[in-house]
């Protein structure tokens, strides 16, 4: 298969509330270290946020990532490629910060959690051609998956 995603974006919120070093912690536990950019700013009331970014073109790293979620994590992305699929060819996911921090990678749906956009290499660039191309990398990650514990 030839590279599947051209890059990985990922982006998170450290709140006033939380420890940025364990925040950092998370992100690290998901891509190992990689350069993150960090902006602080400020909420709607005037609470500190810290916002941190990285952007990521090993494919090995995202293969990586991929390689940690679960089976049904998998199954549940394939499920729902097309409504992860933007007209552009990225793929939006979520994992849990919390999981993160505790070194398991878990698909979420909460707002607070590390936002994953995967630019997608289709030809033509097309949503529909993308949500094929990801299929076909979860089938093969799951395919691999299972020839490796049948050896």
């Amino acid at each position: 298969m030839s590279r599947p995603f051209i890059a990985l974006h990922a982006r998170t919120i450290c709140h006033s509330t939380e420890d940025l070093g364990k925040v950092m912690l998370a992100l690290s536990n998901v891509f190992g270290e990689s350069p993150s950019d960090i902006t602080k700013t400020e909420g709607h009331h005037g609470n500190a946020i810290t916002i941190i970014e990285s952007v990521l073109d090993s494919q090995g790293t995202i293969d990586r990532l991929f390689s940690r979620l679960s089976e049904g994590d998998l199954d549940r992305l394939r499920q729902s490629a097309e409504s992860r699929m933007d007209d552009s060819c990225n793929l939006f996911i979520r994992l849990d910060k919390q999981a993160a921090f505790a070194g398991d990678l878990v698909i979420s749906a909460s707002e607070d959690a590390i936002s994953l956009r995967l630019r997608v290499s289709a030809f033509p660039k097309k949503p529909e051609v993308a949500v094929k191309v990801f299929k076909e990398y979860v089938d093969s990650e799951i395919a691999r998956r299972h020839s490796t514990a049948s050896s």
